[in-house]
């Protein structure tokens, strides 16, 4: 197995008695080395070292040199290589300073299989395995370790592997079946092993894709880069603050006198406490009027500025780097003043852009509202939030759809709070069929995403609303 620094860590020499490993994250300082310990560090900064060669390289600072390598490995500065008569097999990186590889989970004689959480994904034209489990990723650069990958979906000693069924030599089998154990991708199997996934209670309730986009979308790692970094200013232009119009036919919608309300309306502490998910229908329809108070009141376009990168805009709720890259959709079934049809609400004109008429797909939509709660009946209004993701991933990296998901969460916060207000009967849902959407809006589904849904219709006027 070959041992080299990781990508991106370097090896300082300010002075004689100050050496250091440095990289992104995470840093070693090494301090005085001995003769020995030098030279293996600088042929780790010079192509790599074999761990057989260590010996030779250190000479009488053998013992020394391996205690500053595990530092170095458990540090997550350190990368291993395992080949096998000079083709390179797979190389396993630290993708976080949190990594530690345990040395004495490696157990022969117990079944081993892949985690659950193990998955291979394409990056810079080869097939990495990650495992959101692991502080570390590995690059799979020959197919048998695909191979192997496969007969490690199930449990399996390392006894019944071989050069038969792998294609790798039994030295160079064993040294990956370690390296994969002692880092977590391999785990030990069975309800009598304590640190298996099988007995981990809080990690056996995590589905795979969730634990996945939790850390990978919060800037875990050195590996990626995450936060404001532009990645594409200079390449593409910013995607605009305001979706363009398309539709022929608009609606003005009511404008509520703001100043008014904030003598008039009921107060904040009253409006929150009574915030219920109200399903079904109230005595009251939902009419167009109040209809675009609410739209108003909670998802409006009070100013717009002028930045470096394009315009921005300000809204009753909070959005990553004031972006807002939400749009809202309203599907209206049954709406007094209004007729029944497919909308996009226009937050800056405060209007209605018509898309199309009561569709198979839109009814679809609807009745998806309702299904989850019968025996009521189906809302009135059915209002589709829908990301244009490119506009939050042009300037944020790695988190671009975390963001996403936590601007949604406000924005379903104000238009419960403003539904209340009113004296309306609202609810979230927490699903909606993003390819039904798709059709309806006729948008393309990467360029503008479905992110959630949030239903409301008619109830009794609350004594507080105008």
């Amino acid at each position: 197995m070959r041992l080299s620094l990781a990508e991106g860590v370097a090896l300082r020499c300010s002075d004689a008695d100050d050496a250091r490993l440095e990289g992104p994250g995470r840093s070693l300082r090494l301090g005085l080395l001995a003769p020995g310990v030098r030279a293996v560090f600088e042929s780790l900064a010079d192509g790599g070292i074999h761990e057989s060669e260590v010996p030779a390289a250190a000479g009488t600072d053998a013992s020394l040199a391996w205690y500053w390598l595990d530092l170095a490995g458990d540090g997550g500065l350190l990368s291993w290589t395992v080949e096998e008569r000079g083709n390179l097999l797979m190389t396993l990186t630290p993708a976080s300073a949190s990594f530690l590889r345990r040395r004495a989970t490696f157990d022969a004689n117990l079944p081993l299989q892949l985690s659950r959480f193990a998955h291979t994904r394409m990056a810079a034209g080869h097939a990495v395995l990650d495992c959101p489990t692991v502080h570390a990723t590995a690059a799979l650069h020959d197919r048998r370790v695909v191979s192997l990958l496969f007969d490690m979906a199930r449990p399996t000693l390392l006894a019944r592997l071989n050069q038969f069924n792998t294609g790798i030599e039994s030295a160079t089998l064993r040294e990956l079946v370690r390296l994969l154990a002692e880092t977590g991708i391999l785990v030990p199997n069975g309800l009598d092993v304590p640190a298996s996934e099988e007995t981990l209670t809080a990690l056996r309730q995590w589905e795979p894709h969730d634990l996945l986009f939790h850390l990978r979308s919060r800037g875990w790692g050195h590996q990626t880069r995450a936060g404001a970094t532009y990645r594409f200013r200079g390449e593409l232009p910013s995607p605009p603050a305001l979706k363009p119009a398309t539709a022929q036919e608009t609606l003005e919608l009511f404008r509520p006198d703001m100043a008014a309300l904030r003598t008039g309306d009921l107060s904040f502490t009253e409006v929150l406490e009574n915030r219920r998910s109200l399903r079904g229908r109230g005595s009251t329809p939902l009419n167009v009027r109040q209809l675009g108070e609410l739209l108003f009141r909670a998802a409006r376009v009070r100013d717009v500025r002028a930045t470096r990168d394009g315009d921005i805009t300000d809204r009753p709720y909070p959005s990553a780097g004031a972006a807002y890259a939400l749009e809202l959709y309203p599907l209206v079934g049954e709406c007094q003043g209004l007729a029944s049809g497919a909308y996009h609400y226009d937050p800056l004109g405060h209007r209605l852009e018509r898309m199309s008429g009561p569709t198979p797909e839109f009814h679809a939509l609807l009745d998806e509202a309702r299904a989850p709660v019968e025996p009521f009946e189906r809302p009135e209004v059915l209002m589709v939030v829908a990301a244009r993701v490119p506009r939050l991933a042009w300037k944020y990296e790695t988190l671009a759809y975390s963001l996403v998901l936590q601007d949604t969460g406000a924005l379903v916060q104000t238009l419960y709070l403003v539904s209340t207000a009113l004296g309306l009967r609202p609810y979230a849902l927490g699903r909606s069929d993003p390819d039904l959407f798709q059709r309806v809006a006729s948008v393309d589904g990467f360029a503008e995403a479905s992110v959630g849904a949030f239903a409301v219709s008619g109830g009794e006027p609350s004594s507080g609303a105008p």
